[in-house]
């Protein structure tokens, strides 16, 4: 949900229940590099959006979208389906992740950094850099509407009537609310900001390390941001961090293996960051939790031999 923020560096120096049930797909061993259980796959040569089931150690290829690369994806409320970004054509696509049936979102043309709200209504997206203006759509698709001009990385609160974003323009990180469209500040600096699902804690990376900071029901900071990773800053870049629905486990994307981007958990209280899954020479980005064991990543899939 945070397009290739591991890949641009630049920017970084500037500066998101129910298992569904697994897609069909070819079967292939390894045990290695994914936790010890299988990995299920469809050769496309290109980036795919992955399901990694932490109970059964399985990763299950969930989108195949034939010449184009996908990224950063949201799962829906149900946990059923995903939205996500289609490089090629640029657009937001939903696929139901038991069929691998993959649909272009009508009114996401453009789209990047989706989000589904948690009342499964709404899909929040920003339009990338050529576009870096916040909007939000309905769920099945339709007519976009224009939140906030100068905003990226949006990320619904709880309650469905808030989000946080990145401001593009001084990359402070900040709430809104949608039904008044007041703001609240709640980090001097960051980059892909997620909130809680007990809405009492925003998680964000300050391009090294992880960092949460309480805030009340307004998306108000009700106190200083808190470190949750303790790397030397620059030696590592952890970034895209997740919650838990429990609120215990902040899942996030890292190189701090030495060698390219695995994911990795932290308790959300901090400590001393595990690593979850991946698959060397090769990275995995863009993580996000859906419940406590379900996560959807991007993952290069190799091409048939």
């Amino acid at each position: 949900m945070r397009k290739l923020a591991s890949i641009l560096a630049p920017l970084l120096f500037l500066a998101c229940g129910r298992d569904p049930a697994a897609p069909v797909g070819v079967i292939a061993a390894d045990r290695e590099h994914h936790g010890g259980g299988v990995v299920i796959h469809v050769a496309t040569g290109s980036w795919d959006i992955y399901v990694y089931d932490a109970k059964s150690r399985t990763t299950t290829q969930a989108s195949t979208i034939s010449g184009a690369d996908e990224w950063n994806a949201a799962f829906s409320n149900d946990g059923r389906s995903i939205v996500h970004e289609v490089i090629g054509s640029h657009d937001l696509y939903v696929t139901r992740i038991s069929t691998g049936v993959s649909r272009p979102l009508a009114g996401g043309e453009g789209g990047n950094d989706a989000d589904w709200s948690p009342n499964g209504r709404l899909i929040a997206f920003d339009g990338d850099f050529g576009d870096p203006n916040l909007y939000v759509l309905p769920a099945s698709g339709g007519t976009r509407k224009l939140v906030r001009v100068m905003a990226m990385d949006p990320q619904w609160g709880p309650d469905s009537h808030h989000l946080v974003f990145r401001d593009h323009s001084d990359y402070t990180v900040r709430t809104i609310d949608l039904r008044s469209g007041s703001e609240q500040v709640v980090a001097g600096f960051g980059l892909n900001p997620a909130w809680s699902t007990d809405g009492r804690r925003i998680a964000y990376s300050d391009g090294y390390n992880i960092l949460v900071v309480a805030v009340n029901v307004a998306g108000a900071a009700v106190g200083a941001p808190v470190q949750v990773t303790s790397d030397p800053y620059g030696a590592f870049i952890n970034q895209e961090p997740s919650w838990s629905s429990d609120g215990r486990t902040i899942l996030f994307s890292s190189n701090r293996s030495g060698t390219d981007f695995d994911v990795w958990v932290v308790k959300s209280s901090g400590g001393e960051p595990t690593r979850l899954f991946g698959t060397v020479g090769e990275g995995d980005y863009d993580p996000t939790f859906y419940g406590n064991t379900l996560v959807a990543f991007s993952k290069f899939t190799p091409p048939s031999p």
